[in-house]
């Protein structure tokens, strides 16, 4: 009985053992368990790429959205920058014209530069005249440009649906709003005021060459008869001048006696008051040079010359007036009888009488005792007649001033010299600064008529408020459908999907985006620019380049041109007309333009649908309430 219950556990034994090798092997590893496993393991795997890959789709769909609206907003930037790019066209042409007109009357008050003065105005007025049809053509496209902003931008939105359509592996429809949808109409601007300084400058022209030829002429002949008068008083020294005979004659010492180098530093005062110290000393030590009659009379005449010398001096005087005229009153002291005729030398009665006969001086030995006095007019009239003894009449009166008068070893002879270049020099100097006045006087108005036009043609800027100027809003919709089948996974449909995104501009002030643009745009134009010749491309280039600067950069522009016309003259009416023209320009007020670049950047997009009036502008504001 044992044996048997023996024997049947070995038979169960041995069928439990059987049963238990199907599931195992001697290696220990189940082969159905293994094949369990590694289905489960698959299942999870392609589970997980296809949660992946849903996960990422999904994420695409925002990204997309995102893209669409940058490239819509990206559109209004484009136009921004061609509104700017309209605007530095338009308003360094203004420029150009309106400072082309100062260069030219600039160079119409300098001789020898008249010629290119006037052809550099009438390029100013066709610059002027071509801004406005420039104007016109510009206000027209970029109308027509902004009308298509809203269309383009829904295009370019699409564009990067279809684009992006392999990757996200979904077809899409994008719709886009410019917010805002509508916008004014952009104007170029018109003026008259440049047209009006233009149509001036070259109706002045003429007379403002014509006064500045007579005021060159005045001017060059007053300086070249003041180098006469400083070489004749102490120019010259150590040759015969006034110096060096008041140095010889009167042994004035130098502060007497004064030296100037150049006749920028001398003056008519300086002759006068170097005469008038001369014939002080000449008087006090004035004696004959023997006691002989003849050379007694001789003394006693110089003596009359040299005290008539001190009257006329007293009386004389070198002034400037405020206004830069001059008052020169030297006198021309008499070089012979005749001349001495003309003079209180013959006329007052300076001379003693005695007994009929008029005496040299008291001390003649004809003189038997003074009874009065007479003129040596008195003389000729016969109203006295000749001392035998002193021999006084007209002639050797005129005689003492013949003797130092006629040649240069006299201080009489540079003294004149000096009267005559003063007479001359006044004269010429009066005429130089009535006609500057005159000249000036035109300048002034025309820089105020540039002043008005640069005034109306920083008012006439090119501003745009387009569609989108506040952002743009972006939605994206559409169906995913069901993902791939797989061997291990069949994942369910995905159904569909919307996105919304907002995109606005910003301005990167590192970023000078018309730098480039502006470089070739003077190439665009054509005539009649190139018709100014090299100046004027200068000119207008210059101002490009500095239209970021405001009117910082106009006066430089201005000043390099300037710089290269040789303004020099004897009347200074280049220089001054320079420096008029460029404190105009200083003082303009002309602001600096706004050259930066302006991107489009992701935004919230609550912020742009709270401007915006379309459908999804209501959308995001129902779904975000309003911002509340």
């Amino acid at each position: 009985m044992a044996r048997g219950l023996e024997r049947s556990g070995a038979t169960s034994s041995r069928r439990f053992l059987v049963v238990a090798d199907v599931f195992r092997d001697e290696s220990g590893f189940t082969t159905i368990g293994a094949a369990v496993a590694i289905l489960l393991s698959c299942s999870l795997l392609f589970f997980g790429l296809w949660s992946a890959r849903s996960a990422t789709r999904s994420a695409g769909v925002q990204s997309v959205a995102d893209a669409c609206a940058l490239a819509a907003q990206n559109e209004v930037g484009e136009f921004v920058l061609s509104v700017r790019v309209a605007d530095a066209t338009l308003l360094t042409m203004s420029l150009t014209g309106i400072s082309l007109l100062g260069i030219g009357a600039v160079c119409c008050c300098v001789p020898g530069a008249e010629a290119a003065g006037v052809k550099l105005l009438d390029s100013g007025r066709a610059i002027i005249q071509k801004r406005e049809d420039v104007a016109r053509v510009q206000e027209k496209t970029l109308n027509a440009a902004q009308s298509t902003l809203p269309l383009a931008a829904q295009t370019q939105a699409q564009l990067v649906v279809s684009e992006n359509s392999e990757t996200i592996d979904f077809d899409a429809l994008a719709y886009v709003e410019l917010v805002p949808s509508d916008a004014p109409a952009v104007s170029c601007g018109v003026g008259s005021s440049a047209k009006e300084a233009a149509d001036a400058a070259i109706n002045e022209s003429g007379s403002i060459v014509e006064g500045a030829k007579a005021a060159e002429q005045a001017a060059a002949q007053a300086s070249e008869a003041l180098r006469e008068a400083w070489l004749a008083d102490c120019g010259a020294y150590p040759s015969a001048c006034m110096r060096e005979r008041a140095e010889s004659l009167a042994d004035m010492d130098a502060f007497e006696n004064p030296m100037a180098n150049s006749p920028n530093s001398w003056s008519f005062s300086m002759a006068l008051k170097r005469a008038r110290a001369y014939y002080r000393h000449r008087v006090v030590a004035e004696a004959p040079q023997d006691s002989s009659v003849e050379e007694q009379a001789r003394s006693a005449l110089r003596l009359r010359f040299y005290r008539y010398a001190q009257g006329e001096l007293d009386k004389a005087h070198a002034i400037q007036m405020p206004d830069g005229t001059v008052d020169v009153d030297l006198p021309l002291l008499p070089k012979n009888a005749d001349e001495m005729k003309a003079t209180d030398l013959y006329t007052a009665d300076l001379f003693p009488a005695s007994n009929g006969k008029l005496h040299a001086w008291e001390g003649c030995p004809g003189v038997g005792g003074v009874d009065g006095s007479g003129s040596l007019a008195q003389l000729d009239a016969g109203a006295f007649s000749k001392c035998e003894e002193c021999g006084l009449d007209a002639a050797a009166m005129g005689s003492v001033a013949a003797a130092s008068t006629s040649i240069d070893n006299g201080f009489e002879y540079h003294f004149r010299a000096v009267a005559e270049a003063a007479r001359t020099y006044q004269q010429a100097k009066n005429d130089a600064i009535g006609q500057s006045a005159q000249v000036k006087d035109a300048i002034g108005g025309l820089l105020d008529m540039l002043n008005s036009a640069i005034e109306e043609a920083a008012g006439n800027r090119v501003e745009a408020y387009p569609p989108g100027r506040f952002g743009s809003l972006a939605a994206l919709s559409g169906t995913m459908g069901a993902t791939a089948e797989t061997p291990f996974f069949q994942g369910p449909d995905l159904g569909s999907y919307a996105a919304v995104s907002a995109a606005i501009l910003v301005e990167d002030s590192d970023e000078d985006a018309l730098s480039n643009l502006l470089s070739g745009v003077e190439d665009d134009i054509g005539p009649p620019l190139s018709d100014g010749g090299e100046t004027v491309l200068k000119l207008w280039s210059a101002i490009l380049g500095a239209y970021g600067t405001g009117v910082e950069g106009l006066a430089g522009a201005v000043s390099g041109v300037l710089d290269a016309i040789p303004l020099a003259s004897a009347s200074g009416l280049g220089d001054w007309a320079s420096g008029a023209l460029l404190d105009m320009l200083e003082a303009a007020g002309l602001e600096p333009a706004n050259t930066a670049a302006a991107k489009p950047v992701t935004s919230n997009t609550l912020p742009v649908a709270m401007r915006g009036d379309g459908p999804v502008a209501a959308a995001i504001r129902s779904l975000k309430g309003d911002g509340s």
